[in-house]
């Protein structure tokens, strides 16, 4: 292992390229990290700091290439800083083509691009597949900046210091050609060279499995690619990996839901979290990584590896059609999936994975994998409106799939029937009488935002039920008919018992349907109310045809009736 402490001059003024591998993260960095670095820039450009300017470790390993052309690197650690300064040289160079063309120039030939060679080893630095369009264009936009493509977190970066440069924010006008110096003459690292015979994957995991700086599908791809020979990563990545990426990416970012929050990283966690304990092994998904690494070290053969790791994104990919709902061919699955993920019922995705891969393998029909997720979704919401805690559903499932195999029943609909029906306790499975209740009593409307959609759902599906009109339910919202604050007109219909019954009976099922006359609505007293709502032409809101009082009996009533359509829908 060779260490020196070098300039990003001579790190680049040669015919080298440093190349990101497969099993490196995208391009990461954000503006938080972008702003440290400029502002250390600013702070060695005015001088307030002597000498040169420490960024950090980059720890390469160089791999064999091709004689009398560049001399290529595996870039283990540090590709973060690394792809960000030449970034910023590449926004300073196109800052100095017009009034400095020959330094500019230099910037391009000596430090960003090995003029002589093609293709990708036209490049001095390779970023990830995922990252290598954009950064490619932002080195080429030297020749034409309309060609800049302007996605990505890469691009954000150019875009961040390129902003900076033409508006510091300061009383400070830059001199670019000074400013260009600093950044290759000030900015050192220390370059760790390791041994041909080292191994960069057990380099990279001993060097970033700490703290927060990779998650478990970080260590996840990169353990893999590395166990693949390296003349087969690149398709392996292209036909199989990437797609996977590619899929978390499109859906996460058409989701409307929480999702959006979460990274496609998080989501690879989840996905693989849910594969290893679809059988009834119960693992930590901070444990996720580890539990991979001892399942695949037991392959005896690379064909035998090949072959798991395809199984496992197999399953992966079923996990992203019940996740991201829109990924789903199959019409009637994807109304399926859309109505477990409006209940916020992801859990069961555990049980799931093993009767898609049935399905797929046409050991199931479609009826039945209908049937078995609507099943489902009897099981969650009669324990919603009992009151059931959700806490136990992660070992419910953990075992389910197994359990169910155990009653050697005729098809998995039966079995999973005879399985839930004998819970009790906390995985019970609420009977007819205990769900009539629940409705009737149970406060639906949360308090909080989160979970009202569930509330909408319930509401929409008894809607659907009792008519064969396509109702537009976007456009409808959810309508206390008793409302959340009480009028003096309320109070004297509800009697001296107003706030009692306020308090029972307000976010029950009872009390609640759709219309479009939120606004109009609001706390209006029935009277007026009432008149509205026989305008509807909702199922729902016919019971109102008859009504010409709204009381702690009517709400009531009105929650029977509601409870009878319920028990026709989510079946026991």
């Amino acid at each position: 292992m060779q260490v020196n402490q070098i300039s990003l001059r001579r790190l680049l003024d040669c015919s080298v390229q440093y190349q990101i591998p497969l099993f490196q993260r995208p391009y990461s960095w954000k503006e938080e990290n972008w702003e440290v670095l400029w502002n250390d820039l600013i702070n060695l450009y005015e001088e307030e700091f002597q000498g040169s300017y420490f960024l950090g470790p980059i720890v390469t390993q160089a791999v064999n290439g091709t004689p009398g052309s560049i001399s290529p690197y595996l870039v283990i650690d540090g590709q973060q800083r690394l792809t960000t300064l030449t970034i910023l040289l590449a926004v300073v160079r196109n800052h100095l083509k017009k009034n400095e063309p020959r330094i500019a120039e230099k910037i391009q030939f000596k430090y960003l691009i090995n003029e002589y060679e093609e293709d990708s080893k036209y490049y001095k630095v390779l970023p990830t597949k995922s990252d290598s369009e954009t950064y490619q264009s932002i080195i080429d936009s030297y020749k034409n900046i309309k060609n800049l493509k302007k996605e990505g977190q890469i691009y954000e970066a150019y875009k961040f210091f390129d902003k900076k440069l033409k508006n510091t924010g300061m009383d400070l006008e830059i001199e670019y050609i000074k400013f260009h110096n600093l950044i290759l003459e000030r900015l050192t690292l220390v370059n760790i060279t390791t041994e041909d015979s080292d191994n960069p994957y057990l380099i990279f995991e001993s060097l970033n499995n700490k703290g927060e700086e990779l998650t478990q599908a970080d260590l996840i791809r990169n353990y893999i690619f590395m166990k693949l020979p390296e003349d087969e990563r690149d398709e392996v990545y292209k036909k199989q990996w990437r797609p996977v990426e590619e899929r978390f990416a499109t859906g996460i970012q058409s989701s409307k839901s929480k999702a959006n929050k979460i990274s496609s990283s998080d989501e690879l966690t989840t996905a693989i979290w849910y594969y290893f304990r679809k059988n009834g092994d119960s693992i930590s998904e901070k444990n996720v990584y580890q539990e991979l690494k001892k399942s695949f070290d037991q392959c005896a053969s690379n064909q035998e590896f090949k072959s798991k790791l395809s199984k496992l994104l197999k399953f992966v990919e079923y996990y992203q059609r019940m996740n991201f709902y829109i990924t789903e061919p199959e019409k009637k699955l994807n109304e399926r999936f859309r109505r477990l993920k409006r209940l916020d019922f992801s859990t069961c995705q555990i049980f799931i994975l093993s009767i898609y891969e049935k399905y797929d393998n046409d050991e199931l029909s479609l009826e039945e994998f209908e049937a078995i997720l609507h099943y489902l979704e009897s099981y969650f919401v009669r324990r919603l409106f009992t009151k059931v805690s959700s806490s136990t559903l992660g070992k419910v499932f953990d075992n389910l799939y197994k359990e169910v195999k155990k009653t050697k029943s005729k098809s998995i609909l039966e079995g999973l029937r005879k399985v839930l029906i004998n819970y009790d306790k906390t995985k019970i499975f609420p009977d007819d009488e205990a769900f009539r209740k629940g409705i009737i009593n149970t406060e639906i409307y949360p308090k909080t935002s989160t979970y009202r959609g569930r509330t909408k759902f319930i509401l929409e599906t008894l809607e659907a039920y009792q008519t064969k009109e396509v109702v537009v339910f976007d456009e409808l919202q959810i309508e206390h008919i008793m409302p959340q604050k009480l009028r003096k007109e309320w109070k004297t219909s509800l009697g001296a018992s107003h706030p009692t019954i306020h308090k029972k009976w307000l976010h029950t099922l009872g009390n609640l349907t759709l219309t479009g006359y939120n606004p109009e609505l609001s706390n209006k007293p029935f009277e007026e109310k009432v008149n509205l709502l026989r305008q509807s032409n909702l199922t729902l809101n016919r019971h109102f045809h008859q009504m010409d009082n709204w009381n702690e009996s009517t709400i009531k009533a009105r929650a029977e009736d509601l409870a009878q359509v319920a028990l026709k829908i989510w079946v026991r």
